[in-house]
């Protein structure tokens, strides 16, 4: 264990000199928290001093945006910006100036920032072992998926089918099915290798790494031509031309997709069939969803390098955990013993490391003799990165009883989980730090954009979970559509539903109502036929990092429904258009999306100010049952506006927008 330490820090001193005189790992983390006021709208951000710091620099991006604006600098250990609006969200980043390190933190922080009711199509990529053994857990994971904002696709295939193969299918529906977000590989499915790489920088670890974010990456060229490395210990490690192995060290362009993985294979120290693994997983997994698992908002630190290698690795937990569960909880203690008795949502650990072990940390062993109650998992140490090894460590605490959901390997390169304290899923901040190269966020950490960045774990998982509503019924009516009717949520907090529709029961749900504070919704509006209707609860969650409208899974049911004849759009009551206006908050140009379903007719697009005053309006010859219109709203004020969508002198749709 001392060998590999020694060739780990040898390996970083080029890197880290000058973290020579720093304390301890947290001295580079800054630690991030927010509060929140919404009139007059306010941000102020507030964090831990850094040792010598004599400034710090503020700057601010939105979620989508790759370049930040400078706020300013300050003396202070906070800032408060007031150049926000309510019901939106923005970036910060906070670095420092002067003293004996370089730290920078990152935090996404909202004032009541807007529900994310609709996260794109997940492909299911199901190895056939669970097909039919699995096959209730699996359905239980695809309505969850579905309840949860996902569109879902299942592809199933042997443990035979070449990654190449599978590739190509999932670019296939990539190709084919709007908006495809992520892919979760179900079991052993192939495991693609690439590269000729050592990120844990042993001379007998150098060649091809497991690589699933070749699955993510559909535009990238990926060969077999180049690469001829021998030396690795492991066979799997070695990579020749031509041998089904991959030559890309480095993704050759930014993923497209998220991609997790649940694989149980090779894990022979848990006594236990993949089978019982996978049925274990997938049932605490709902569990943790159905808001019905015991989740203690608290983070853990098992940190057994310090500043020994140059590196601070451990700074992975000290610049993330404060925005998901407040500086106050967290905690450096043992990693084994601690999480055998105590329950954390986050918990990392780092040490010099084998393929079954990480030093000061523990063993595979070890998970398979105690309990392991934390839900998510980061682990950093020499060899167990290359996860696809025998009773693997990196994976170990996934086979465990105890609740632990997903794994990742984060210190070469760093990762960076903020969004999450706003409602994002893990998948997303998996995706941002492999696509992390273009200076968004730094430091980067040795080997960013790597083949090797993996995520092990259902990647829909997100930090907060509400209750669901219960007994869904749909009651239809001949030519008068149907009345959708619900139990409410146990929890008291929720502040109302949101209902949904689809054609499908995997399908792309559209939200139907606005925020609805009672139990039931008439729909009158729509094609006849089969309808699958959804409900899901909301309520306003408060974090480390603000406020947000938090979404429950939804509960789902169908009838076949007429509904009333309509001879003109003059008789809708009720919005019934799909208006979608993106980026929102928007600072220059706003793209406004309209769906007609089946009417074509001239159609007014209006910009109004909260006063109802119209600041801007166009008319639009619409031929299709779809448009995009982009408007230039720079020359606005920063504030809160409306588009309303009107045909024949009505409104039939409108969308609230921020103006930054």
């Amino acid at each position: 264990m001392k060998l590999k330490l020694y060739i780990l820090g040898a390996f970083s001193l080029i890197f880290g000199l000058q973290f020579a005189h720093a304390q301890t790992a947290a001295d580079y983390g800054v630690q991030l928290e927010v509060s929140v006021q919404t009139a007059p709208p306010k941000v102020t951000l507030s964090w831990k001093k850094i040792l010598g710091a004599t400034q710090y620099t503020i700057q601010r991006k939105l979620k989508e945006a790759t370049a930040w604006t400078s706020l300013g600098t300050t003396v202070d250990t906070f800032y408060a910006d007031a150049t926000v609006v309510s019901d939106s969200a923005f970036e910060y980043r906070v670095t420092n100036i002067g003293g004996s390190t370089a730290a920078a933190g990152y935090i996404y922080a909202g004032i009541n920032a807007p529900a994310l009711h609709n996260k794109g199509t997940m492909i299911l990529v199901v190895d056939s072992l669970f097909r039919d053994s699995c096959a209730v857990e699996i359905k239980n994971l695809m309505n969850d998926l579905s309840a949860d904002g996902w569109s879902v696709v299942r592809y199933n295939v042997t443990r035979s089918t070449p990654d190449s193969t599978i590739k190509k299918t999932i670019k296939q529906y990539y190709n084919s099915i709007p908006d495809v977000k992520s892919v979760l590989l179900i079991g052993h499915v192939a495991v693609p290798y690439s590269g000729n790489l050592n990120p844990d920088a042993h001379p007998d670890h150098l060649g091809a790494w497991p690589a699933d974010v070749y699955y993510g990456d559909m535009d990238g060229l990926w060969t077999d031509v180049s690469i001829n490395s021998t030396a690795a210990s492991r066979a799997q490690n070695k990579n020749i031309p031509g041998d089904g192995k991959w030559d890309q060290t480095g993704i050759p362009s930014a993923s497209e997709l998220q991609v997790g993985r649940i694989d149980f294979a090779n894990m022979p120290a848990f006594a236990k069939s993949e089978v019982t693994m996978m049925r274990n997983y997938l049932y605490k997994s709902h569990k943790y969803k159905m808001d019905s698992m015991y989740v203690s908002k608290k983070g853990l630190v098992d940190d057994n390098f310090g500043l020994s290698t140059g590196e601070p690795f451990a700074a992975n937990a000290w610049r993330n955990f404060p925005q998901l569960i407040g500086r106050n909880n967290i905690k450096t203690t043992d990693f084994i013993t601690t999480l055998n008795d105590s329950a954390y949502q986050w918990a990392y650990g780092c040490g010099g490391g084998s393929y079954t072990s990480c030093s000061g940390v523990g063993t595979t062993t070890d998970f398979t003799t105690k309990k392991q109650k934390g839900i998510f998992t980061i682990l950093f140490g020499s060899y167990f990165g290359d996860w696809d090894s025998q009773n693997n460590f990196l994976r170990a605490p996934l086979c465990c009883s105890e609740p632990a959901l997903t794994s990742c390997w984060a210190g070469r390169p760093n990762w960076y989980l903020h969004h999450m304290a706003l409602g994002e899923n893990i998948g997303y901040s998996s995706l941002l730090t492999q696509n992390n190269g273009y200076g968004t966020y730094t430091p980067y950490g040795y080997m960013n954009t790597g083949v090797h960045v993996a995520l092990m774990g259902d990647l829909s998982l997100r930090t907060e979970y509400i209750k669901i509503a219960k007994n869904i019924t749909i009651a239809p009516t001949p030519k008068k559509g149907a009345v959708i009717s619900w139990t409410a949520s146990p929890d008291a907090a929720v502040v109302g539903y949101y209902i949904y529709r689809a054609d499908s029961l995997y399908g792309k749900y559209t939200k139907l109502s606005g925020l609805v504070a009672g139990t039931s919704f008439n729909d009158t509006i729509g094609k006849d036929g089969l309808h699958y209707y959804m409900v899901r609860p909301s309520k306003l969650q408060s974090t480390s990092s603000g406020t947000y409208y938090n979404l429950g899974l939804g509960i789902t049911d169908s009838a076949t429904v007429t509904f009333p004849v309509v001879t003109s759009i003059a008789q809708i009551a009720h919005p019934t258009a799909d208006l979608i206006c993106f980026p929102n908050p928007s600072n220059e140009i706003l793209n406004i999306y309209c769906n007609m379903g089946n009417y074509t007719n001239e159609m007014t697009i209006k910009i109004v100010d909260i006063t109802g005053k119209t600041i801007r309006q166009s008319n639009h010859q619409v031929n299709q049952n779809e448009i995009t219109v982009s408007e230039n709203i720079s020359g606005l004020s920063a504030g809160t506006y409306f588009v309303q969508l009107v045909m024949n002198q009505k409104q039939i749709a409108v969308e609230k927008i921020i103006k930054l």
